[in-house]
C-alpha cells in the first residue's frame, strides 16, 4: 500500500528538509514521522532541523541552514532563529558568513527546486510489531506452568 504526503504541514516540512539537503525519499518519510510527534504543532520546524542535523555526519552546517531558512524559504528572523535553536544575534552572524558563501542566484535556483516539489507515492516502512509481553512476565508465566505441571504430576503419583 502506497502512502502520499497529503497534509500541508507535512509537505512544508518535506520542502524544508529538501532545501536543507536531505534526500527526497528520506525527507518524505521523515516528514510523515515528524507529523506524528506530539509536539509537532508547536515545534515542527525545529524537529525537522534536528532530524536533518541527526542525518548529517558532521551535525549539519548552521550557516547553510540559516541561509536556507531566510534567503531560500523567506522565513522571518524570529521563526528562523527558533527553528535553528539559536539567538537572533547568532542567526545574524550566520547570515553574514553566508553572504560570502552563497549568491542570490544560488538562492533562486534552490527555491525553484524546492517549489517544484510534488509529493510522490512511496512504500511505507514496515511497522515493527510490538514485542508483546515483557520478558519478566514471560518468565513468570513459564515458571507458573512448570509449577502447575509439577503439582499435577505429584497428585497423579500420590493417587496411584
Amino acid at each position: 500500500m502506497k502512502k502520499t504526503l497529503v497534509d500541508p504541514e507535512q509537505i512544508r516540512i518535506c520542502r524544508l528538509l529538501l532545501a536543507l539537503g536531505m534526500d527526497r525519499e528520506i525527507a518524505e518519510r521523515q516528514a510523515m514521522t515528524l507529523r506524528g510527534h506530539p509536539s509537532f504543532a508547536a515545534r515542527g520546524d525545529r524537529l525537522a532541523v534536528f532530524a536533518y542535523r541527526a542525518s548529517e555526519s558532521r551535525g549539519g552546517d548552521h550557516v547553510r541552514e540559516a541561509w536556507v531558512l531566510t534567503s531560500v524559504l523567506g522565513w522571518e528572523e524570529r521563526e528562523s532563529a527558533l527553528a535553528l535553536d539559536c539567538s537572533r544575534t547568532a542567526l545574524r552572524g550566520h547570515l553574514v558568513t553566508a553572504r560570502d558563501r552563497y549568491s542570490s542566484e544560488d538562492a533562486t535556483s534552490l527555491k525553484l527546486k524546492v517549489d517544484s516539489f510534488e509529493p510522490s507515492d512511496f512504500e511505507p516502512e514496515p511497522i515493527r510489531e510490538k514485542a508483546g509481553l515483557p520478558v519478566i512476565l514471560r518468565w513468570m508465566a513459564a515458571v507458573a506452568l512448570v509449577l502447575i505441571g509439577l503439582e499435577l504430576a505429584r497428585r497423579i503419583i500420590e493417587s496411584t
